[in-house]
């Protein structure tokens, strides 16, 4: 019972602290007692379901991820042509990872855009950014009002919040990789 005690006081204090939350602060959002959020980060309490749930929704995050005891892992690899493929892409779209860092989702993507062809993708919410790296080819790409031209080893990067794509230009295909970050918004319990 001491190493979950453990592992839910670390996971409260990243969590509260990557959010930019005080106990206040994080008091005020849960309706939990400062005390005893204070108690949980000591590990001198044994929270209720219903004080678990109210943290999660607080700080975006499941109940596991709150009580998990495994840390980051020091080296995390994922190896050329094991990802997942991405089924409704018009073009050959693979996610490579998903991670959470701090209250942000990052996702890395490959894509493989076949001359002629483009990627159209609306809106990734507000606060989404896209940073890409030309891989071979060249493209156009970024929010359709303000696109730019990139070529093999350019990197851009943009607010994906409003329509946007990525378009091979010269009659090649293009190979592109993209990482989409997702910042997480604090949402109060009910």
């Amino acid at each position: 019972m001491e190493a979950e005690k453990r592992a839910l006081a670390r996971n409260l204090r990243e969590l509260r602290e990557a959010h930019g939350l005080s106990l206040a602060g994080l008091a005020d959002r849960t309706g939990v007692a400062k005390a005893t959020l204070y108690k949980i980060e000591a590990q001198r309490t044994n929270p209720t379901l219903d004080t678990l749930i109210s943290l999660s929704e607080a700080l975006s995050v499941s109940v596991g991820e709150l009580l998990s005891s495994t840390g980051p892992t020091p080296v995390e690899v994922v190896r050329h042509g094991t990802g997942k493929q991405v089924p409704d892409s018009d073009v050959g779209a693979v996610l490579i990872n998903s991670v959470m860092v701090g209250s942000t989702l990052i996702e890395i993507y490959e894509l493989s855009i076949p001359r002629g062809g483009s990627e159209i993708s609306i809106s990734h919410g507000v606060g989404a950014r896209d940073h890409v790296i030309v891989r071979s080819g060249r493209v156009r790409a970024g929010p359709m009002e303000s696109e730019v031209e990139l070529g093999p080893g350019d990197y851009a990067t943009f607010l994906s919040d409003t329509i946007h794509r990525w378009e091979p230009l010269g009659g090649k295909p293009a190979k592109i990789w993209i990482v989409h970050t997702f910042p997480r918004p604090l949402t109060v319990a009910d």
